[in-house]
């Protein structure tokens, strides 16, 4: 009957934790597209933060492989001129 040491067993499970990835392009196109899902939303959460605690005017502009713009800025100038073009947008045109 073999005992095992509580003190390696503790070692292996911290070993678990996560694991570092090699940072490369997702060869898998399915895959790539759920990893930016996640990724992009996580990257606006921490915009807003930094916005919100650090009191500063951030600006983040993210193209999607499909070319899908996402953008996020805090309250200053940039904010302003989104809102801007939205309204010249929306006008028809003449």
């Amino acid at each position: 009957m073999e005992t095992t040491n509580p003190l390696c067993q503790q070692e292996e499970e911290e070993d678990m934790g996560r694991g570092k990835i090699k940072i490369k392009r997702i060869e898998n196109p399915i895959s790539r597209q759920v990893t930016f899902s996640k990724r992009h939303g996580g990257l606006l959460k921490k915009a807003h933060k930094i916005a919100v605690l650090c009191d500063a005017e951030v600006a983040l502009i993210i193209f999607s492989s499909t070319g899908k713009l996402f953008e996020f800025a805090s309250l200053g100038r940039y904010a302003t001129r989104k809102k801007q073009r939205k309204k010249e947008d929306d006008m028809p045109s003449l």
